[in-house]
């Protein structure tokens, strides 16, 4: 997976219940080769080549007009063995739904592709890029491509928490537009390449990022579906863009000044993301990870200033736990950015990096009573002074004048029972809204081992890295903090993500599908974050810690900077556990391949927002069944 698109964390609220789906996509790790050990490519089927794809990039912006054009040269490594005819790229930019584009919109434009330095035959189409090479290929190829396009802009408020949720609390109780039901759920627009007065994020989405050889063939599908859309083998960048001064690029390696603007050297990644601001401030702090000396730093923009020393302790701790758990991070340095997302995006994983959104920044539980001020609840005004005072306010705030306030209870919500179910429900949930920000920070770097560091395909199988991702960031808090708090976290990240997500969202279904099979963000996000990330901590306890732990570093070990299949996990856990074979496949099969979440899971509070909703909008409830 390439533009680190992968693991975008999908957060999700529900009348004051705010849950993460990781999102970001794949980082960059790097194992120490001498404790990495070769993948058996052809016994899973997966590409194994010994030399990375080379890019040498130059970035031309028109910061002001948010205009770019471009000269991406591509050194393509070709195997005897499989000689080329061509050779397929992405421009994730034009996926459909990245910065609002579609079928008949892009951001970039192709101007003209050469090959080996001669004129090439090409065609665009969307995110797909495919160039004919004149003769077969048994060499390596050098593969130029001039581009021009433009970053979308997205409003100043995009990174507050409604625009991060998309704007619409309706669509978050099914009460949107049922008219025209779409069979599968479509790509969003995450905020991933967009530019909104304070931050430009190219994310990893501006070049061209060459696609995944697989048993002779190019993996050139087309993005499609929830989650992250990219997937890309570990690459050298050397890139340069223009800047003014005063403007800060953050980037993965070394970001070093050049006469106008900066370069950017950083090998052995799976993308070359960017993000740039005159508003950003840093804090770094140089910590002990494994065998090395890691520079930990924070960005933010200025109004965020005051978070910068929490989130670089946080990455710090993360990077710690996981080199001790899973293996070495192998890099000097590690970059937590401020970053406008939006529609359910709380943080991205970049190589070397993370993208956390801005709305996390903030006071969630102050941002959350501005949302419930819009439903227009009776006593209201109660829950929202105390959701004030617990953002540290005075509790002087009120909702706004009802339109139909009814005082029998016979309209929208009128019973005194609602409003005591949705204050009890907010006061269960302060844990969460007080941990979203470091839950979203533990996340994102956990996928710096399973998406960056072990590669896997987003779009095919988004369970093996999003769902292993999620589980550890609850082993950071065990960690940490110990068990009791873990548990906690568990309950809430977790099991209400399931819970809620499956009510709100369709209902349970099998882990193991592409990301388009699944009905919507909050379906996805249960069975892929909340039911799949559950699936490990049954493992673990049935194969036993030292089994379980030393086949995750077995499979950090052979598998990073490779790429790894659905089964490859559970080939290693078998192999340290070879007594309990058929209890490992059973396990497998009942969370992962079949729909048993409302069974092992329980409702939980799902059953009691179920019931709020429907006695605020008059209904019955919501049918958060299976079937």
């Amino acid at each position: 997976m390439t533009p680190s698109q992968k693991r975008r964390r999908f957060a999700f609220i529900a009348a004051g219940a705010l849950f993460f789906i990781g999102a970001g996509w794949g980082v960059t790790s790097p194992l120490l080769n001498a404790i990495a050990a070769p993948a058996p490519a052809s016994a899973l089927g997966l590409a194994s080549a010994n030399t990375r794809p080379q890019y040498d990039l130059a970035l031309k912006m028109d910061w002001q007009l948010l205009t770019l054009s471009a000269n991406a040269k591509i050194d393509v490594p070709v195997s005897p063995a499989d000689p080329l005819s061509d050779a397929s790229f992405f421009l994730f930019a034009n996926a459909d739904g990245v910065g609002g584009a579609n079928a008949t919109q892009s951001n970039l434009v192709v101007d003209e592709v050469l090959v080996n330095g001669q004129k090439a035959t090409w065609n665009l189409t969307g995110p797909v890029l495919k160039v004919k090479f004149a003769s077969p290929q048994s060499r390596d190829v050098g593969v130029e491509v001039r581009y021009h396009g433009l970053v979308p802009r997205s409003a100043a408020e995009t990174g507050g928490l409604g625009g991060m949720m998309g704007g619409d609390i309706s669509s978050l109780f099914g009460m949107g537009d049922q008219a025209a039901p779409q069979a599968k759920a479509k790509n969003t627009d995450y905020g991933l390449y967009t530019a909104t007065p304070q931050i430009v994020s190219l994310g990893s989405f501006w070049s061209p990022v060459l696609a995944v050889r697989q048993n002779g063939q190019w993996v050139d599908e087309a993005p499609s579906g929830l989650g992250d859309v990219a997937y890309a083998q570990k690459s050298d960048y050397r890139v340069s863009i223009n800047a003014p001064q005063g403007m800060t690029v953050v980037a993965p390696g070394t970001v070093s000044p050049i006469a106008g603007g900066v370069e950017i050297t950083a090998d052995n990644v799976r993308d070359c993301a960017v993000l740039a601001s005159r508003e950003f401030v840093s804090k770094s702090k140089t910590v002990s990870v494994g065998p090395r000396s890691v520079v930990v730093t924070a960005y933010t923009t200025k109004a965020h200033a005051n978070r910068l020393t929490e989130c670089v302790d946080i990455a710090a701790r993360a990077l710690q736990i996981y080199s001790k758990r899973f293996g070495a991070y192998p890099f000097g340095e590690f970059k937590v950015v401020e970053a406008p997302m939006k529609s359910g995006a709380g943080g991205m994983e970049y190589s070397r990096m993370v993208g956390i959104a801005s709305s996390l920044y903030e006071p969630m539980s102050k941002q959350l009573g501005g949302m419930i001020s819009t439903l227009n609840l009776p006593g209201a005004d109660q829950l929202l002074a105390q959701l004030d005072q617990d953002a540290g306010g005075d509790g002087n705030i009120t909702a706004p004048p009802k339109a139909n306030d009814d005082a029998d209870g016979g309209g929208a919500g009128g019973d005194g029972g609602t409003m005591d179910m949705v204050g009890g429900m907010l006061g269960q949930q302060t844990q969460m809204l007080d941990s979203l920000l470091e839950e979203t920070i533990a996340h994102e770097v956990a996928h710096q081992w399973w998406a960056i560091g072990v590669g896997s395909n987003s779009q095919r199988d988004p369970w093996v890295d999003e769902s292993l991702t999620n589980w550890s960031s609850m082993l950071y808090f065990e960690d940490r903090y110990g068990k009791e708090k873990a548990d906690q976290m568990r309950e809430l990240h977790l099991k209400t993500s399931f819970s809620m997500g499956a009510a709100l969202g369709g209902g349970d279904s099998p882990a193991n599908l592409p990301s388009d099979s699944y009905t919507n963000n909050m379906q996805y996000g249960a069975v892929v974050y909340g039911k799949a990330a559950l699936f490990y901590d049954h493992l673990r306890a049935l194969v036993g810690d030292a089994a379980y732990f030393g086949a995750l570093q077995d499979y950090f070990a052979r598998y990073n900077d490779k790429l790894a299949g659905p089964k490859s996990l559970r080939t290693l856990m078998e192999a340290r556990s070879p007594g309990q074979k058929a209890q490992i496949e059973a396990l497998y099969k009942r969370w992962i391949e079949e729909a048993h979440g409302s069974e092992d899971i329980g409702a939980g509070m799902a059953g009691d927002l179920t019931q709020m909703i429907g006695n605020i909008f008059g209904g019955g409830g919501l049918d958060g069944g299976d079937g």
